[in-house]
């Protein structure tokens, strides 16, 4: 069915006036299997209070902060195992947030060590002042179209740990704003946050970045379109 099914998009692909890819990595599949270009325009993202004006802090992310950061949908694809695996091998605390999907809560929970602590659903507010306090958010998807969870990290004044695939590669600042890693590995994500833990990333850099994806800027970008 799927070969008549992309027949049949392929054809009336070609009615669109005009695509908007939410980041460069949708606008480069649109162009590879459609021919067209589009226009990037990323989604808005609901940034933390602490986004509009205050800091949480302006120096480095030392060992005295406690614990690392991740969560979601608890879903495969999203790949929470890496960053445990990460986590137990440093002996590092992590706290995972989200609902559970498919019944992989139990994997996760069946390779966590005592430095893993299961959250469970959180709101966004708790979400917000766990970001405002953790060492880093921990991000190991994989091609993610565009990954709206790190922008939300960044504007808290959190920076962000993951893995250099998909959206994140246009969001997050390698070296500045959070640590990419190249191999979706656990010991790959190990070394990028131990290369965190000696750093010297400010909270106002990932500030700074997260506002460039802003509902304020989604807006604006879709009036000039529109015009």
């Amino acid at each position: 069915m799927n070969y008549f099914l992309r027949i049949a998009d392929k054809k009336y692909s070609a009615n669109v006036d005009q695509y908007i890819a939410n980041s460069a990595t949708t606008a480069a599949r649109i162009k590879k299997f459609y021919g067209r270009d589009a226009i990037v325009i990323n989604p808005p993202v609901s940034v933390a209070p602490l986004s509009r004006g205050a800091v949480r802090r302006t120096e480095g992310f030392g060992t005295e902060r406690g614990f690392y950061l991740t969560g979601g949908r608890l879903a495969r694809a999203k790949r929470y195992d890496i960053a445990i695996k990460a986590c137990n091998q440093l002996g590092l605390r992590l706290k995972v947030f989200g609902r559970d999907f498919a019944n992989h809560l139990a994997e996760l929970k069946a390779i966590a060590g005592p430095n893993i602590e299961f959250l469970g659903e959180i709101t966004n507010d708790q979400k917000n002042k766990l970001l405002q306090s953790a060492k880093a958010f921990i991000f190991c998807s994989d091609h993610e179209d565009f990954g709206i969870a790190p922008v939300e990290a960044m504007s808290a004044g959190c920076p962000v740990v993951a893995y250099a695939s998909g959206g994140v590669t246009e969001t997050v600042i390698d070296g500045k704003t959070g640590i990419l890693f190249d191999k979706l590995t656990p010991d790959s994500c190990a070394k990028a946050i131990s290369k965190l833990e000696t750093s010297n990333i400010k909270s106002q850099d990932c500030i700074v970045q997260a506002t460039k994806f802003s509902p304020e800027v989604f807006i604006n970008k879709i009036k000039e379109i529109i015009k």
